[in-house]
């Protein structure tokens, strides 16, 4: 579907007499909510939303707002070369309680990433037996122990991080406990278009008394009640940009860039796009985009400080912004390896160092659930409040038959792999958990069911101290309409939350920035197993729904 396409569809829906969102009361005031135009909601569809026909109605006019606001997204294939972003009609209701939860997480996470990069040794023995079966991995650390041979000249670091939770709800259960799903040290985007998308949901709720009435009712239906409050404004897009130019102005050279490291084919160009236009129009700091096979070409080191300067043009850069680099496919040649290395030498302060980098695997989250470990890091009311949101991890890297005196994690990750093999025909973990890559962007994929207790009985040590076994996690569940490529999908959903912070050191023991920046929220259909995230078939983006009056008790709604 073009662009201009869904700009005459757009044209047609608002010239349509017809439609009820023309006249709307006043967006903040709930007292004036007038539902006598909505038709009855069938039961499939979310509460109050009206006919299967509104809804209709209601997702032309959203795909026409995405192309006239900028929700898109680079089109794969040979069809046009945007479409709108996949989204959701209308927001995900979450307790207002669990978003304040983990925003205040979010400094945490930053004092706890911080004290990991600087602790070295540690991460080298945390990810040893990753490393052994993982040749990327074994990769970073070898990258990692050059910079520190050599020695940095950058003492800065900046880091932009999200943190995913999910409400965690079995079946059976009467409450909801948000535990977290994994911390992105590395490329964690999305946050010009989570903030476009929230946008949506508001002029949805303005021009149409279904998605009003939806949005009211999910609130607890109150008297009066502002849709700011409900529908809280992400912020994301403003603060990662303020930490980019903070860190820009750090580094001391007006005139110098900041790089934006960025892969090939990207789908998301429009949200790192929006990132950089609002890094110029508000703090006057130029960026440029280069993939690491052109660094390997543009990019130079001068002088004792190995100051990085693109060519030909040998303009400075201030500060890197990795949004590539994360997986093996970044690196198809010995050339993106130079280049990554280059940067890492050099004077630039990087986004995120490799010491970051690292301390984002899946290895490293198991590791911080075993007793002592996470004290080494943080203080104890740190550490309270980090374990109330952690979800179970074991490590498989130990043997099916470990010591006395292993760590009982270990030895029950071990009864877990002994039962599988014994007896596989009854699935004995199926249920209970999910086996995980312990890093982000691997071309391996997460086992659970049959298919995890078959891996775990023919792996070898060697092959799943690649993984970690997890909690599987059973997020709420609403009824949703997806939206992706003009196509509708309704159904049980599930959604997620992520909560971005940013982090800002000028040396060890110095922190000038380490404050949350906003969220986000991604939804896909209940069952469907989706490890692609937004670029894949089936997550879509959403924005969040803030409940005064949800708890995390399971609500009316919810199946």
């Amino acid at each position: 579907m073009s662009v201009l396409f869904l700009v005459a569809r757009l044209a047609a829906v608002v010239s349509d007499a017809s439609i009820p969102h023309l006249a709307p009361p006043p967006a903040t005031d709930f007292t004036s909510l007038s539902t006598a135009d909505v038709p009855p909601t069938p039961p499939e569809m979310p509460s109050g939303v009206g006919s299967r026909a509104h809804v209709e109605a209601m997702v032309e006019d959203a795909i026409g707002w995405c192309a006239l606001n900028g929700l898109m997204v680079k089109s794969a294939g040979d069809g046009p070369l945007f479409t709108h972003a996949p989204f959701s009609l209308l927001p995900a209701a979450y307790p207002a309680s669990a978003l304040e939860q983990a925003k205040k997480l979010a400094p945490i996470f930053g004092t706890l990433l911080d004290a990991i990069g600087r602790d070295v040794p540690w991460l080298a023995r945390t990810l040893k037996d990753a490393a052994d079966a993982d040749e990327f991995t074994r990769r970073l650390l070898k990258l990692c122990a050059q910079v520190q041979r050599e020695g940095a000249t950058q003492p800065a670091r900046l880091a932009i991080l999200r943190s995913d939770y999910v409400l965690h709800q079995p079946e059976g259960a009467s409450s909801a406990r948000l535990l977290q799903v994994e911390l992105n040290t590395i490329a964690a985007g999305l946050g010009a278009l989570s903030a476009r998308v929230g946008a949506l949901h508001t002029a949805l709720c303005a021009r149409w008394p279904g998605a009003r009435q939806h949005v009211w009712q999910a609130a607890g239906e109150p008297r009066k009640f502002s849709l700011r409050q409900v529908l809280p404004p992400s912020g994301a897009l403003e603060a990662l940009a303020a930490a980019l130019a903070r860190a820009h102005a750090l580094y001391g050279v007006p005139d110098a860039l900041v790089l934006f490291v960025v892969q090939p084919e990207e789908i998301y160009a429009l949200d790192q796009a929006a990132l950089a236009q609002q890094l110029w129009n508000a703090h006057g700091v130029r960026s440029v985009r280069r993939t690491l096979s052109q660094l390997a070409f543009e990019a130079k080191l001068e002088g004792r400080q190995r100051r990085l300067h693109l060519m030909p043009e040998r303009v400075e850069v201030a500060v890197v912004y990795l949004w590539a680099g994360y997986a093996p496919e970044d690196y198809p040649s010995a050339r993106q390896w130079e280049a990554r290395t280059l940067l890492e030498r050099s004077h630039a302060i990087k986004c995120p160092c490799i010491e970051h980098q690292l301390a984002g695997s899946k290895q490293v989250q198991q590791q911080l659930t075993r007793a002592g470990e996470l004290e080494r890091f943080v203080d104890e009311e740190a550490c309270s409040s980090l374990r109330a949101v952690f979800a179970g991890l074991w490590t498989l890297s130990g043997p099916m038959n470990p010591t006395a005196d292993a760590p009982p994690g270990e030895h029950e990750a071990a009864q877990r792999m002994r039962l599988a093999a014994e007896r596989p025909s009854e699935y004995v973990i199926a249920p209970e958990y999910v086996m995980m890559p312990q890093r982000e962007g691997s071309s391996e994929h997460s086992y659970c069911g049959a298919e995890l207790a078959e891996a775990l009985r023919t792996l070898s040590q060697e092959q799943r101290s690649g993984f970690i076994l997890m909690q599987r996690l059973r997020p709420r569940r609403a009824p949703a309409v997806l939206v992706r490529e003009g196509k509708v999908s309704l159904g049980p959903a599930v959604s997620e939350l992520g909560v971005f912070s940013t982090l800002l050191t000028a040396k060890p023991g110095k922190v000038l920035l380490n404050e949350e920046a906003g969220h986000l929220v991604r939804t896909k259909l209940d069952g469907v197993e989706d490890e692609g995230g937004v670029g894949a078939d089936h997550t879509v983006l959403s924005s969040l729904l803030a409940s005064p009056s949800l708890g995390h008790k399971k609500p009316w709604w919810s199946s």
